[in-house]
């Protein structure tokens, strides 16, 4: 019979025996928990089911361990790991192993000129579902330089669970201090009601402008003692935009939109991220074609989430202002950056009205839907952006005000994004200010111009 075929070892444990039974019986046999039969025919030594070990993964201690190897990429190309030294052909970053406790055993990682570049685990598949709850990743790193560049540590699931654990601030603060061991809560990196049991991506570290990092020792606690705390709920948490391509440029851009908002002139407010401050660069010519007779205060900002716009309000950017209309879109850096829930971003969104109603409670509030974004509708980031415009509509009907969604302009009929409206797939060519504008027109024409 099938059952005593599968009962091959005589002195072992209950639990070999369920895994060599369900391995190797088929899958239309019962599990032997509910086999009476099978269970009478198990040694006298198997009475008590041995629960199963959780173990620490360990993902990259000396080298990467098996199967897992390592790659570095930018957003064009990658490279697995090969040897002491591998750089990608265009040498925007270069990996090489050095020596820490023992030789070979970490890794330098030097990136320059590129936005978006990093390294990665793959190749293997891990089940995090049981360290979820109170383990760590944790491992060693040491910054060598971070002025001009940035870093983010990612475990990389899927849509639902890929959290960036931003890591800028603290690595400018421990620049050129050597070593340090970092244990990162799980719970920081990973969603909860996410599926975290077939993860081949375990670990990333993101990458951009130009730096130099090492990391050696990477691997994943069942309970680990953190030193890391989660950040607050960062898209209702104001703070300015302090990546490295931004603090050049950011405050005072901020400084003279406060010095422009005090004159309490315009009538119109534009409020909004690159996408809104391109009415003064791609747009430019657009706007002046149909909006020149209306005063207008441009408070997008390059790279602006919603904790940055909501910053910004609260310190001085209305200035004097009195509009007639105010025009919002936001939230695509909250995903294309750190993939904000669509609850979190709707919640930054509702903090800015809150903002607003505040300082100037008889202005027409417009919230436009989050613009589409990447070429195909399945697309992660379009998906998020989709999703999280379902919550500001509702969002907007709740506070009365007015929501706009003509997304559908931008997109072929099969829901293509094509480079002649967004060349980068984010940002509107002149074709797309150009649709921007007639769906503009009808509000800015009766609330605004009073036509």
């Amino acid at each position: 019979m099938l059952k005593k075929q599968c009962i091959v070892f005589r002195n072992t444990t209950l639990v070999a025996l369920s895994t060599l039974y369900l391995a190797g019986c088929g899958s239309n046999s019962t599990p032997y928990q509910q086999d009476n039969d099978f269970a009478a025919g198990l040694p006298e030594q198997a009475e008590s089911i041995e629960q199963p070990v959780v173990k620490d993964i360990d993902l990259y201690v000396g080298r990467p361990l098996e199967p897992w190897r390592m790659y570095i990429r930018n957003f064009e190309q990658e490279q697995f790991l090969s040897g002491t030294f591998t750089q990608l052909q265009d040498e925007t970053i270069t990996a090489r192993t050095l020596d820490k406790d023992v030789q070979e055993d970490a890794l330098q990682l030097t990136f320059q000129n590129h936005w978006n570049t990093g390294l990665y685990i793959s190749d293997g598949v891990v089940d995090l579902s049981e360290h979820l709850m109170q383990g760590t990743l944790e491992l060693d790193i040491r910054v060598d330089a971070i002025q001009k560049g940035t870093a983010d540590i990612l475990v990389d699931c899927s849509v639902n669970c890929r959290k960036a654990f931003q890591m800028r601030d603290w690595a400018l603060e421990h620049e050129g201090q050597g070593w340090q061991h970092l244990s990162i809560p799980l719970a920081c990196l990973l969603d909860d009601k996410a599926d975290v049991t077939a993860i081949r991506r375990p670990f990333e570290l993101r990458t951009g402008g130009n730096g130099q990092l090492a990391i050696a020792n990477v691997r994943f606690t069942v309970e680990g003692q953190p030193n890391m705390a989660c950040p607050e709920k960062l898209s209702t948490t104001p703070d300015t935009l302090h990546e490295y391509w931004a603090v050049d440029w950011w405050l005072p851009r901020h400084e003279s939109k406060v010095a422009q908002a005090e004159k309490g002139t315009a009538e119109l407010l534009m409020i909004g991220d690159s996408i809104t401050h391109g009415w003064e660069d791609k747009g430019k010519a657009v706007w002046e074609e149909h909006f020149a007779d209306v005063d207008t205060l441009n408070l997008g900002f390059g790279g602006d989430r919603t904790e940055n716009v909501l910053w910004r309000l609260q310190h001085g950017t209305l200035g004097n202002t009195q509009p007639k209309l105010a025009v919002i879109m936001i939230g695509t850096n909250n995903t294309g950056h750190r993939l904000d829930t669509p609850e979190d971003i709707r919640d930054g969104v509702g903090a800015i009205l809150d903002e607003l109603k505040a300082q100037v409670p008889d202005t027409k509030v417009l919230l436009l839907a989050i613009f589409p974004r990447s070429e195909t509708p399945d697309d992660a980031l379009r998906q998020n952006n989709e999703a999280t415009n379902q919550l500001l509509q509702t969002l907007a009907e709740q506070r009365g005000i007015m929501f706009d969604n003509f997304n559908s302009a931008f997109l072929q009929e099969d829901g293509i994004l094509t480079r002649e409206i967004m060349p980068d797939l984010l940002h509107p060519e002149h074709d797309g200010y150009e649709i921007w504008a007639s769906k503009l027109t009808p509000y800015i024409g009766e609330y605004v111009r009073g036509k």
